[in-house]
């Protein structure tokens, strides 16, 4: 006897679905459900699993709240279908979904990452001195974090004051520093990559496991958010996605903090960064329909067009997107305000980050892509590699330092 066994691409399997406020063109929505395994209802029936709708109101809507059927925004579709995943009904769901705060009191605000000893600039947030966001909360600085790696490979003094300057910092929000990592006491694991046995342990241990920016940024905004709310508050793998070390990727129309976490995402999904557009780059990342890279396009027909939202889903699924699965990649406004204020507010998606929790390392791979202290890429092969660092190195690195050294000076 054989059973029938969904397919991989058939995550809506076992969804019965009722769909209230449609637009009057719908059988493209219907065709996708099907697609995916799903089935729909033109009337509500018994075997209906989740009542999809606008308004918390209606006969439906009451009928549904009365047997406990969950009822959730369009949204939840929309990000089915993109993602290809069943996402849970739970920060979708009516009455009181909690996916939309366009005026969320606390948001995952970014700040640029400090390079080194530039840690010692960071502004503090106003209400940190009264608010401390991390009171009671015990902090464990994983063997892979920089400073704690290189305490063991001959650079002791440098990595010893960074990691003073590190511990400062979690002194001043409130909280203390754990040497060693001890299940009972640490709250807050604080790790480089999501590959380690000290990721897999504070996964199992369910700690909240964060990076160094995690630690910044909360230090500057003065309250917590989730490590999941930004995609480089979290470890990063060790391993860059599937397709993208074929990837040179240039930016333009960024600036200021937006270009710096751009820069390092383009890192972290084990890409390319392209100071300069040339023969080999393969994607512009764009702010806006302007800028001296983009009135360069036409001498470089192979160049793709692309706005950060595909980065920064690339990233968050972990997978290679094509860039013409969604019309919203392509979009470059003239104006770049546009866009400039959704940089950074793609959130990882739990589903995809329970994938890490059994992968370890304990050699790395013939090939990592891992981003520099001083802000480059790091490449074991080939020559270009060096050439690569020495363009971003004198264009976006050198000033950054010697901006730095000023205001250090200034300071004393």
């Amino acid at each position: 006897m054989s059973f029938y066994e969904p397919g991989k691409d058939q995550f809506l399997s076992g969804q019965v679905l009722l769909l209230l406020d449609l637009p009057l063109e719908s059988k493209p929505i219907f065709d996708q459900i099907t697609k995916f395994g799903g089935q729909y209802r033109d009337d509500f029936s018994q075997d209906v699993t989740c009542l999809v709708c606008i308004e918390p109101r209606g006969t439906y809507y009451n009928d549904c709240i009365e047997r406990n059927i969950p009822v959730v925004l369009p949204q939840w579709l929309d990000d089915c279908l993109r993602y290809h995943l069943l996402f849970p009904y739970d920060t979708y769901r009516l009455p009181a979904p909690t996916i939309y705060y366009q005026h969320k009191p606390r948001p995952a605000t970014l700040f640029k990452y400090p390079l080194g000893k530039q840690v010692s600039l960071l502004v503090p947030s106003k209400d940190l001195e009264c608010k401390r966001p991390l009171h009671n909360q015990v902090v464990y600085f994983g063997k892979d974090v920089p400073f704690i790696r290189d305490m063991k490979k001959g650079q002791e003094n440098e990595a010893d004051a960074l990691r003073q300057l590190w511990y400062a910092l979690v002194q001043e929000m409130g909280g203390t520093v754990a040497e060693e990592y001890h299940p009972h006491r640490v709250t807050v694991v604080i790790l480089k990559y999501r590959s380690s046995l000290e990721y897999k342990q504070a996964v199992q241990d369910q700690k909240c496991v964060a990076s160094c920016s995690w630690l910044s940024n909360t230090y500057c905004r003065g309250y917590l958010c989730s490590p999941m709310d930004t995609l480089l508050d979290y470890p990063i793998p060790k391993v860059g996605i599937a397709g993208m070390e074929k990837c040179v990727i240039a930016l333009t129309g960024f600036k200021g903090v937006n270009r710096e976490f751009l820069n390092r995402l383009i890192f972290a999904c084990g890409a390319y960064f392209s100071a300069k557009l040339a023969k080999d780059t393969t994607y512009l990342i764009c702010g806006g329909g302007y800028g001296d890279k983009y009135a360069e396009l036409h001498n470089y027909p192979n160049v793709i067009r692309v706005n950060h939202l595909w980065l920064e889903d690339c990233y968050a699924q972990f997978r290679m997107i094509d860039y013409r699965s969604d019309r919203r990649y392509t979009y470059i406004p003239q104006d770049n305000a546009l866009l400039e204020g959704t940089v950074g507010h793609t959130q990882l998606m739990p589903q995809v980050i329970d994938r890490f929790k059994d992968d370890t390392y304990d050699q790395e791979p013939q090939t990592v892509y891992q981003e520099c202290e001083m802000g480059f890429v790091q490449e074991r092969k080939p020559r270009k590699a060096a050439l690569r660092a020495q363009s971003v190195l004198n264009e976006h690195i050198m000033p950054d330092v010697n901006a730095y050294e000023k205001e250090y000076k200034n300071k004393k």
